[in-house]
């Protein structure tokens, strides 16, 4: 498995699959899922929503467990699917073991479509507040052990600053150079914090 390090909106991330790091809801209101549902389309949210009414169909409430991912339509993304990580619980607090589930369950999801790239943003950095060293570094280590079927990870990051860190704790954790990628668009226009945040 490669994993490289993108600078730019996760929507423009080139992957089989596109990750979200989102609340217990899948509400997709900020960060990537505000991204992936505004360019992708209301499809997209809707398909979220039928996944929660699913669940309190299911279990009596309208959240899902921090750590589960969930398998939608991109919609008019060019990805083939969209896999939203609920990276936080019911508070919006998130927590290493957390993350390491997000990477576990995107991978596994990725793995059940037949899907041998994915995006991911730096899980919990974003709405839950993850500080964002920590959470390259558990990601990092959960990519390290997986055993996976996907071959492409790319990281997806806000700025240049983020790159180099994470690029960093990447070839550290590892032991390999991680190359870093730009949006062509970024020169044209600024990149929205949010589209890139976990």
């Amino acid at each position: 498995m490669k994993v490289s390090v993108f600078v730019g909106d996760i929507a423009d991330a080139d992957a089989e699959a596109v990750c979200t790091s989102t609340n217990s809801r899948l509400s997709l209101v900020m960060g990537t899922g505000a991204s992936v549902r505004a360019r992708g389309g209301i499809e997209i949210l809707r398909a979220c929503e039928e996944i929660v009414d699913a669940a309190e169909r299911r279990q009596g409430r309208r959240t899902l467990a921090p750590g589960t991912a969930h398998v939608t339509t991109a919609g008019q993304l060019p990805h083939e699917i969209a896999i939203h990580c609920v990276a936080s619980n019911d508070a919006h607090e998130s927590s290493e073991a957390i993350i390491r589930l997000c990477v576990q369950n995107a991978l596994r999801r990725a793995d059940e479509r037949g899907c041998t790239s994915v995006a991911m943003p730096v899980f919990a950095t974003g709405h839950a507040h993850a500080k964002f060293d920590r959470a390259i570094r558990v990601m990092a280590e959960e990519i390290r052990g997986a055993r996976t079927s996907v071959r492409q990870i790319t990281i997806v990051v806000s700025s240049d600053d983020r790159a180099e860190d994470a690029r960093s704790v990447l070839a550290d954790v590892l032991q390999y150079e991680v190359p870093v990628s730009r949006a062509v668009a970024e020169v044209e226009a600024p990149i929205s914090w949010w589209s890139a945040q976990g």
